[in-house]
């Protein structure tokens, strides 16, 4: 009876095994398991392989500093020391460095592994990772919403006070003395509101995600755009041309307020030119002018909401023109033109 006891619970022990083996090999998430005394890998499943980018061996020589270079002390003192001391622990806050040198953001829990060392601590470890880069993109999409949302609901606060408080005096002045003089300012003052108003939807609409991307040609694409402005007496060229793949809508929407900028910060008489970049550093195509240009210190917020030096302008035309570029996955940068006005240079492609 006494042997058949044994067999029984051996072959329990080799079934438990094989379950264990069976669950580390198959899981979905990254599974490690990390001697605590030398700080070395033991063991690791598939998943952790396909993770880290590594060959199973090449893991196995590995250290935790070698996968986790910027916050293994941040781990160590909040994660593992949980480990040690409660049996269990758990962080979302944990960045994982593959063999490509990618950075993937993980959240990892743990367990104690028996046997414990001679002082009755846990000589061993069951870490399990999980890569959370959607989650993180997902929240970050989230705050950059709320920023946006909150940038609207200041500029609506603010921008639009001023244009509202000119219709209260001018309508109050109307009604006491009947001049006209009262009504035209209003019905500017309305005019820019209404301006306003339409530039904030654009704006919100154009840092919305690029669904209806197709092949382009600039030139037909600028010349479109050019169509659809007031340009005065102002000249356009197309100097070169090349192929985009973007939302045509989009591109001719921010195409147009780069020419209407140029044509009201460089005059109606501005020459503006769009050709193709092709050179060792980067691929894309530029819009420049003839104007007088753009001073330096003005440069790093021209991009900026409500940023303008136009008294009649709303400030929000380049801040369409770089939302739009930033949803196609491009840059945009000002310089100077080779007649010393300015050129908006649209990077799709950095060598």
């Amino acid at each position: 009876m006494t042997g058949q006891n044994v067999d029984a619970t051996e072959d329990a022990g080799q079934r438990f095994q094989r379950r264990y083996r069976k669950i580390f090999q198959h899981s979905n998430d990254a599974v490690m398991i990390v001697d605590l005394e030398r700080d070395e890998f033991v063991d690791a499943n598939p998943a952790a392989v396909d993770l880290l980018g590594y060959e199973r061996d090449e893991l196995l020589d590995l250290h935790p500093e070698d996968i986790h270079p910027d916050d293994l002390q941040e781990v160590r003192e909040e994660f593992v020391s949980q480990v040690v001391e409660e049996g269990s622990g758990f962080t979302e806050r944990l960045t994982c460095l593959t063999a490509g040198d990618d950075e993937i953001p993980a959240e990892v829990s743990g367990a104690a592994l028996d046997p414990e060392g001679s002082d009755g601590a846990p000589t061993r470890m069951i870490a399990m990772l999980r890569d959370i880069s959607d989650r993180v993109e997902r929240q970050r999409e989230l705050e950059d919403k709320i920023d946006r949302l909150e940038r609207f609901a200041s500029i609506v606060s603010h921008d639009l006070r001023t244009p509202l408080t000119i219709i209260k005096g001018h309508a109050s002045e109307a009604r006491k003395t009947s001049n006209t003089e009262h009504f035209e300012k209003i019905d500017e003052a309305v005019d820019r509101m209404d301006r306003m108003l339409s530039e904030l939807l654009s704006l919100a609409r154009a840092g919305t995600v690029i669904d209806d991307r197709r092949e382009l040609d600039l030139e037909t694409v600028t010349r479109d755009a050019w169509d659809c402005v007031d340009t005065l007496s102002a000249t356009f060229e197309v100097e070169s041309t090349t192929a985009l793949y973007g939302d045509g809508d989009r591109l001719r929407e921010a195409l147009a307020n780069l020419f209407e900028n140029a044509v009201t910060h460089g005059g109606s008489a501005v020459t503006i030119r769009v050709g193709r970049i092709d050179s060792d550093e980067k691929i894309g195509f530029y819009v420049e002018d003839d104007g007088d240009g753009m001073p330096d210190e003005i440069r790093d917020t021209a991009f900026d909401w409500g940023e303008t030096t136009d008294s009649e302008g709303t400030g929000f035309g380049l801040a369409i023109v770089t939302e739009i570029i930033h949803a196609h996955g491009w840059e945009i940068d000002i310089a100077e033109s080779t007649t010393g006005g300015s050129r908006f240079e649209i990077v799709i492609e950095e060598s």
